[in-house]
């Protein structure tokens, strides 16, 4: 059983070894963006209006051609693997991660309309946080 699970291990390794970007430099390009994309993401969570799957996304597919453990690692997370999985197989998200994207982009309005002096701008940009929410609850 061990000898099984210890080949499923190296064959997955190999596997992830061969999307790795070819140079050097851009795979500590893609590092950096991933972690940067992390970051973003992590703080999107706090601050309403910024994304935070989009970056969790990017920063799955810069890993992947950058650091085949930072790929695992991310894809494994308790938090983010689970959303990133479900993403992968159904082209869905959760309704928890759904209703809290509602909640944060209603938010973001809110505080746009009570805050923001340009009425065109807050206009443009509620319009575009509905035409994402439509596009989010759309995908079943």
């Amino acid at each position: 059983m061990q000898n099984t699970e210890l080949s499923l291990i190296s064959k997955s390794k190999d596997e992830s070894d061969a999307h790795l970007a070819k140079s050097i430099w851009v795979r500590w390009l893609c590092i950096g963006l991933a972690w940067i994309c992390l970051c973003i993401g992590t703080l999107g969570i706090i601050i309403p209006g910024l994304p935070t799957f989009d970056f969790y996304f990017l920063a799955t597919l810069f890993a992947a051609k950058g650091s085949a453990r930072l790929h695992r690692w991310i894809v494994q997370n308790r938090l983010i693997g689970p959303i990133l999985q479900q993403w992968r197989e159904h082209k869905t998200l959760p309704t928890k991660a759904k209703i809290f994207s509602l909640f944060s982009m209603s938010l973001a309005a809110g505080l746009m309309l009570w805050k923001v002096p340009h009425p065109y701008f807050v206009a443009i940009t509620i319009l575009l946080m509905v035409a994402v929410q439509i596009w989010i609850w759309w995908k079943k």
